[in-house]
Formats: C-alpha cells, structure tokens, sequence
C-alpha cells in the first residue's frame, strides 16, 4: 500500500511544492509564538507560569460545597 502511494506522489508534477508549503508554514507558526513571548508583559508570564501551582479554584471531586 505504501509503495502504491509513493509511486503515485511520485509521478506528479509539483509535488515538492506541498513539501516547501508545510515547512514554511511549521518555521512562521514558531516565529509568530516566540514573538508573541517576547513581547508579554513579565506579569502576565509570571501569572500563566503560577497557573498549574494555584490551588484557589481547586476542590476535590469528593467533597461538599
């Protein structure tokens, strides 16, 4: 089967394009994110980073209100 579809991809023209696409779109995915940390407020880190420690909203399943 996957020789099958290796011989497929293969014989089309412009296929190195979709190749070339999808890297383009992975390496401009990370830049826009990186950017995005770096230009964040430190509060703002410094509050999404205390998050997972916070236990104010947290109660157990078990117990009562």
């Amino acid at each position: 089967m996957l020789r099958f579809i290796k011989h497929h991809i293969a014989s089309e023209s412009g296929v190195e394009f979709y190749g070339i696409f999808s890297l383009m779109i992975f390496v401009l995915f990370f830049l826009i994110v990186l950017l995005r940390l770096w230009k964040m407020k430190k509060s703002t880190l410094e509050e999404l980073s205390n998050i997972p420690l916070s236990s104010d909203d947290l109660t157990p399943q078990n117990e009562k209100p």
